[in-house]
C-alpha cells in the first residue's frame, strides 16, 4: 500500500472515521485534501502534517468539481445519519452521485465509498457474505445508503473509473457518540438493561481498523469492482460487548428484559411510525437481537490481506480517555 505524494480527498473528514482515514493518510505520507462542511469540526485534523483542509459540501456539484482536481483517488465517508428520506437521498445518495460525477470529470483513478452492513437489512437468519442480497427495510438510512452503492456501480459502469465498497459494522472507539459514548452510558448502569440474556451476536469494529481497510482499498489492484464487509468474525455477543464497557466502573451485572414482553410494543411502534422511520423496523429488530450470525470477512482477508487487528478488550480500552475526557469515567 504505497501512499507517499499520492493526493487524496477524504469526504467527511472532520467526523468521526473520516478523521481517522485522515489521519492514517497523513501518517501515510499521502497529500490530504480533507473536505469539511464546518470549520469548527476541524480540531481533531487541523495539525496534520500534509493535510489541507477544505470547506465545502457534496451536495454542491460545481464546487466539488473543483475540490476533485489534482486528486488520485477519493474516500468517501461523507454521510447523513438522519433526517427523513428526501434529506438524506440528498446527501447519501446524490451527494455520492456528485462525487463520482466530479471525480470522472477529473479523471480520478478511484473512489473507496464507505457503505454499511445496514443495507442487508433485519431479516437475515444465517451469516452473511457480500454475495448476501441487501434487504434495507423501511430506515432512510440503509435504503439512502443503498441508492448511494448503486449510484457508485452504475457511474462506473458507464464511465473510465475504478470503485471499492466497504460495508463496515457498528464503528466504535474514541470519539464515537453511538458505540462508544452511547453504549458506555447503557452499560454502566447497575445492573445493565437490555433485552434478552444478551447471547446474540453484535458487530462493533474499532475505528482504526476501518480506516486501515479504507487505505488498503485506494491503491489495492484486487480491490476495482468489488464489495467487502468490514466487520468482526466472529461476531461477539451484546453481553461480551456491554461488558467490557460496564468493566470500566467495575460492575457487571445484566438485567434481561424479556423480548416476549416488548413484542405488543414494538408491533405498535412498527405500525404507526412514519413510512421511512427506523420506528417501522422495531419488530424485524427486536428478533435480529436475539439472533446468532456473523457478517463474514473472508473475501477482504483472502483478496485484500486484511483482518481486524485490535480485538474487543484493546478497543474497549482505547476509549477509556475519551470517555473520561467526556466526564463519563472517572480518572
Amino acid at each position: 500500500m504505497e501512499l507517499t505524494d499520492k493526493t487524496i480527498l477524504v469526504t467527511g473528514a472532520t467526523g468521526f472515521l473520516g478523521g481517522v482515514i485522515t489521519r492514517q493518510l497523513s501518517e501515510a505520507g499521502a497529500n490530504v485534501k480533507a473536505l469539511a462542511r464546518r470549520a469548527d469540526r476541524d480540531r481533531y485534523i487541523k495539525a496534520l502534517p500534509n493535510v489541507d483542509i477544505v470547506m465545502g459540501d457534496i451536495t454542491n456539484l460545481t464546487h466539488m468539481q473543483s475540490v476533485c482536481e489534482g486528486v488520485d483517488s477519493i474516500i468517501h465517508s461523507a454521510a447523513a445519519l438522519g433526517g427523513d428520506i428526501d434529506h438524506q437521498r440528498q446527501v447519501n445518495r446524490d451527494g455520492t452521485r456528485n462525487v463520482m460525477t466530479a471525480a470522472i470529470a477529473n479523471k480520478v483513478a478511484r473512489v473507496v465509498h464507505i457503505s454499511t452492513i445496514s443495507v442487508y437489512g433485519y431479516n437475515n437468519t444465517h451469516d452473511i457474505t457480500e454475495d448476501t442480497r441487501p434487504q434495507p427495510g423501511n430506515d432512510a438510512y440503509p435504503i439512502t445508503k443503498l441508492e448511494a452503492e448503486y449510484e457508485v456501480q452504475q457511474l462506473s459502469a458507464n464511465h473510465t473509473i475504478e470503485y471499492s465498497i466497504m460495508r463496515p459494522g457498528m464503528i466504535y472507539g474514541p470519539r464515537s457518540s453511538m458505540w462508544t459514548k452511547s453504549m458506555f452510558n447503557l452499560a454502566r448502569r447497575n445492573p445493565t438493561p437490555f433485552i434478552g440474556d444478551g447471547s446474540g451476536t453484535c458487530y462493533p469494529i474499532h475505528v482504526e481498523d476501518v480506516a486501515r481497510m479504507a487505505l488498503i482499498l485506494t491503491t489495492h489492484p484486487a480491490a476495482n469492482g468489488e464489495i467487502f464487509n468490514c466487520t468482526p468474525d466472529p461476531s461477539p455477543t451484546w453481553r461480551e460487548f456491554l461488558g467490557k464497557y460496564a468493566t470500566l466502573t467495575g460492575k457487571d451485572s445484566w438485567f434481561g428484559i424479556p423480548p416476549i414482553l416488548l413484542k405488543p410494543v414494538v408491533g405498535i411502534l412498527g405500525m404507526f411510525a412514519p413510512k421511512h422511520s427506523p420506528l417501522k423496523d422495531t419488530p424485524a429488530l427486536l428478533s435480529f437481537l436475539q439472533r446468532t450470525l456473523t457478517y463474514r470477512t473472508g473475501k477482504a482477508h483472502a483478496i485484500l490481506g486484511w483482518q481486524p487487528q485490535i480485538d474487543l478488550q484493546t478497543g474497549i480500552a482505547s476509549c477509556i480517555p475519551y470517555l473520561q475526557e467526556k466526564g463519563l469515567l472517572r480518572s
